[in-house]
């Protein structure tokens, strides 16, 4: 279906800028910069509240700094009212650390939005909290932060790989973990942004993509003052100087946070970059929505749509009844946001002599693995289709190697009819076929010792 009709009606932006947009996202023309504002977390009662908010009033009461009734402090203001008390800005940043690491949150339903758009390869995060991180590895179940994750700190400039594993988080302002500081005050912005300007030589890689990407920021990353040295840097020239016909970057944040001035000089005088006002969670959770709808395969039947009609040659192979095909779909994502190859039999219903003969090929000889899903359906009658399939594939498994992997979509007492001779193969409980991180983690390591040296030992 043509982009243009599959977009709906919505705030924020009017049809022809969702669709210029959404275009340049999908041809990972756009980088994600993750502001404080976006991160939220739920108060006892229901409410979404900053939890930078949350942090710099908790900060002042540990430090008993008094704030006026009604007034909600900023980490900023909490900090000079201690520094000019005399006080060390060390204890500030400890008393932060333990308040992260104390922090007893979840990740708001517009990171989860945010992170599930995977045609973002890299996000910039401004935050020194963990709950990015978290919202990526619960989209991602082969997600791992010290795998697929990067802080800086000026004096430690470490860039990015050269071979970025999607999805990548890189904190820009470092994290509650960055020794000896991280971004809390107006001070340490300019620390960092300069600490960035002045180790551009060993940050080369971060520096192509923030030039030659439209960034996208999101929740006010800074201060108003803070958002043009930060744009200013990362392109590396005047926001006058001309730009690529077409290139854009956007600031989606609520209208009061950036000044009027600030707006006018952008649109008006720059031309090059978009304020998007409103909001700026509910415009994550509206920018995943109107990607869901145009590129997204987590529908089950565009999801199947897109298999080739033959298994390519090292897909992971997915056994499953009819019955089981919500939770085979489920299953399929969950290994494909780990970017590992599955591949799933759409033609099962009309499936001729001719094609039963490439199937039983493809299982012997084309496919690195072969994933049984196990449940009520397979289990209550022997004569199901599924039970040929994991017939070839017994007749192709190696004692002490893998390739035959069972996995219980139900709980079940006993399993009966599974080929008897893999029998002793241990079963994964993956109710529903959600995948885990361990079981992601799992088949990216056989996937990838099956590429460098053949099947795998077991």
């Amino acid at each position: 279906m043509a982009l243009e009709s599959r977009l709906s009606t919505s705030p924020f932006l009017d049809d022809r800028q969702w669709r210029s947009l959404l275009r340049d996202i999908h041809a990972g023309q756009v980088l994600p910069v993750i502001g404080p504002e976006l991160v939220t977390i739920t108060t006892a009662d229901g409410q979404q509240i900053s939890l930078y908010r949350h942090l710099a009033a908790e900060l002042a009461k540990r430090l008993r700094i008094p704030i006026p009734q009604g007034e909600a402090p900023t980490l900023n203001a909490v900090t000079c009212s201690w520094l000019l008390s005399g006080n060390s800005c060390k204890e500030i940043y400890d008393e932060v650390r333990d308040l992260v690491d104390k922090l007893d949150a979840q990740p708001s339903r517009a990171l989860l939005d945010l992170t599930s758009i995977s045609d973002f390869a890299l996000f910039i995060s401004t935050t020194f909290d963990p709950l990015i991180s978290q919202a990526l590895e619960h989209n991602n179940p082969g997600f791992l932060p010290e795998q697929n994750g990067l802080d800086f700190h000026p004096s430690n400039p470490r860039d990015l790989p050269s071979q970025l594993p999607a999805p990548f988080l890189f904190h820009i302002l470092g994290t509650h973990n960055t020794y000896p500081d991280f971004v809390i005050w107006e001070e340490d912005y300019i620390e960092y942004i300069c600490g960035l300007l002045e180790k551009q030589d060993n940050l080369r890689l971060v520096f192509d993509h923030l030039r030659n990407k439209d960034l996208l920021l999101i929740g006010s990353p800074f201060n108003d003052w803070i958002v043009r040295f930060f744009l200013r840097v990362a392109k590396g020239k005047r926001f006058s100087a001309p730009r690529e016909q077409g290139r854009l970057d956007y600031v989606a944040d609520e209208p009061g946070t950036i000044a009027p001035p600030t707006i006018f000089f952008y649109e008006q005088e720059v031309g090059s970059t978009r304020i998007i006002p409103g909001n700026p969670s509910d415009f994550a959770c509206e920018l995943a929505r109107q990607w869901r709808e145009c590129y997204s395969l987590s529908t089950g039947g565009d999801l199947l749509q897109s298999m080739s009609d033959e298994l390519p040659r090292g897909s992971v192979f997915i056994s499953y009844s009819h019955d089981d095909q919500s939770a085979a779909l489920e299953l399929a994502r969950g290994l494909m946001a780990a970017k590992i190859p599955v591949w799933l039999d759409k033609k099962r219903l009309s499936a001729g002599e001719n094609f039963e003969r490439q199937l039983e090929n493809a299982i012997k000889n084309e496919a690195s693995f072969f994933i049984s899903l196990i449940s009520k359906n397979t289990e209550s009658d022997k004569t199901r289709y599924v039970h040929r399939e994991r017939a070839w594939a017994a007749q192709h498994q190696v004692d002490g190697f893998v390739y035959y992997i069972p996995v219980l979509i139900d709980k079940l007492a006993t399993v009966e009819y599974e080929p008897p001779q893999l029998s002793a193969i241990h079963r994964t409980l993956l109710l529903h076929g959600r995948v885990t991180s361990d079981f992601a983690r799992r088949m990216q390591s056989l996937v990838e010792e099956y590429r460098n040296s053949g099947r795998p030992k077991g």
